[in-house]
């Protein structure tokens, strides 16, 4: 059963909302078809999360249904926010949160108007985002002999991560027959990426070897048609279990920390590092774009800005006593 406007409230001036809330199975229907314009499965996970989350507040701390929630309450639930997590956090809340109630607005649900959420649902200035953060060619290495110490299968994770520039919900979802190669020592690695986009990684040689070794030593082979439908960074959970991105999370703080980085350090920095190091190394804007999938090259921009930036502190480097 599909959502349609006809059976909806036609939008009210936001200061005098209807005094009519929106029943739970109403509820559920509206989440529901927003989350079904959203692509990545990912991201309406998220999303599904933060909605209720804010449902929650509405209804429990504010006790009223989402057609009578103002500006004041989305001020409020903002300021909730802010108290309970860090600026960065409470920033991605938000932006989910405006999002939403401007498709309620627009379906007639709710009579917050878009342009007072610029306000009321501001998100908080956040500083220095710890994805951003870039490793070095030291602490890289320093990472990873971190992780063969302890585990051949974390190593070889964070290898791909590093030599492909991987997302977080891309690496889990590897299965060992993405693997393919099309002669010359060319390999390529199937991604899906956001909103199911297929794309496919080149891989070095020496990433290659590797891979293949943590394959064969972990009792599977490249020829079996079973062992190919079988994720390739397994969980110790359960028998064939995809890891989860929480684990990825905590492998690499495990061996950030081992490692002796001090510097916050998060899944996306290794990406980050990847595309920053492409564009030092003068990298086209299209290959960097299209080895990290980004369906927009203004994303990719970014790492050329950071390379510009570090161009610009090169003296740094430059140790010589004067």
């Amino acid at each position: 059963m599909t959502l349609t406007t006809d059976n909806l409230p036609e939008p009210v001036d936001s200061a005098t909302p209807s005094p009519a809330s929106v029943p739970s199975v109403e509820l559920e229907r509206l989440i529901s078809t927003y989350l079904r314009t959203l692509s990545s499965p990912q991201t309406k996970k998220t999303y599904n999360t933060e909605l209720r989350m804010f449902v929650g507040y509405v209804e429990g701390e504010l006790e009223k249904g989402l057609q009578r929630v103002t500006a004041e309450d989305v001020s409020l639930y903002r300021e909730h926010l802010i108290n309970l997590y860090a600026p960065a956090t409470a920033a991605k809340k938000l932006a989910v949160l405006r999002r939403f109630l401007v498709f309620t607005y627009m379906s007639g649900v709710t009579a917050v108007n878009p342009e007072a959420l610029r306000f009321f649902a501001k998100s908080p200035r956040v500083g220095q985002d710890p994805a951003y953060n870039v490793l070095t060619e030291d602490e890289l290495s320093r990472m990873l002999s971190a992780a063969r110490m302890s585990s051949f299968r974390d190593y070889a994770l964070l290898a791909v991560m590093a030599g492909c520039g991987l997302r977080e919900a891309e690496v889990v979802g590897i299965k060992v027959g993405d693997f393919q190669e099309v002669g010359g020592d060319q390999v390529f690695l199937r991604v899906m990426g956001k909103g199911s986009k297929i794309r496919n990684v080149p891989i070095s040689p020496d990433l290659w070897r590797l891979v293949q070794r943590y394959v064969l030593l972990s009792g599977r082979t490249f020829t079996s048609q079973t062992d190919a439908r079988k994720p390739l960074f397994p969980s110790r959970e359960g028998k064939d279990k995809h890891l989860t991105t929480r684990a990825i999370r905590y492998i690499v703080k495990k061996h950030v920390r081992t490692a002796g980085i001090t510097k916050p350090i998060s899944p996306h920095s290794i990406r980050h590092t990847v595309g920053t190091n492409m564009a030092v190394n003068e990298a086209p804007l299209l290959v960097i774009q299209q080895f990290l999938g980004h369906s927009d090259p203004k994303t990719t921009m970014r790492y050329i800005r950071r390379a510009e930036e570090l161009a610009a502190k090169a003296y740094q480097y430059n140790t010589l006593p004067l």
